[in-house]
């Protein structure tokens, strides 16, 4: 695996995988828990990700993985800490480009923690936080709405705010 750090930041943009005995190979030197982690599969550094003659061949490499674990049916290997894997290895975005922190095990071997996931909950609570302005302001526009605006009282029900929704985020940060 060609290795490419970003020294700005610990946070790594990179293609990982789940880790199989079957596929991946295991040794004495292995570490005990490598069942249950994300094998770092191919990291990237900025250049190469804007760069699209470089991304390209990387992109058709992932296809190519992805078509032989179908065709080899590596899909129907048991996994022993994952009772679904069949299921996520045969999903189309189970390779994909992620934003991981990467951690070298004791074996020797280099695995993710997934930083994704972050993002996907902040694009959930804000979209929701957006669906609720709209909501907002179209109860504002109503005649009722106009009403109450008129004489200079608010409608507190339909403020939400935008601290309230993002408390989650932040408790696990």
């Amino acid at each position: 695996m060609e290795q490419h750090t970003n020294h700005h930041s610990k946070y790594d943009l990179a293609f990982c995988e789940i880790f199989n005995s079957k596929i991946h190979g295991k040794n004495s030197n292995s570490s005990k828990n490598i069942e249950s982690h994300f094998l770092v599969f191919r990291t990237l550094c900025i250049n190469e990700f804007y760069t699209i003659t470089q991304f390209i061949p990387i992109s058709d490499f992932i296809c190519t993985i992805r078509d032989e674990y179908i065709t080899n049916n590596y899909s129907q290997h048991l996994h022993p800490v994952i009772r679904n894997y069949n299921e996520i290895l045969i999903k189309k975005h189970y390779i994909s480009l992620e934003i991981i922190e990467c951690v070298e095990l004791e074996g020797g071997e280099q695995v993710a923690i997934y930083k994704t996931f972050w993002l996907r909950t902040f694009q959930r609570k804000w979209k929701r936080y957006c669906e609720s302005k709209k909501k907002r302001l179209a109860a504002l526009l109503q005649p009722y709405g106009l009403f109450m605006r008129e004489i200079g009282i608010t409608l507190q029900h339909s403020r939400p705010l935008l601290v309230s929704n993002l408390k989650f985020y932040n408790s696990h940060q």
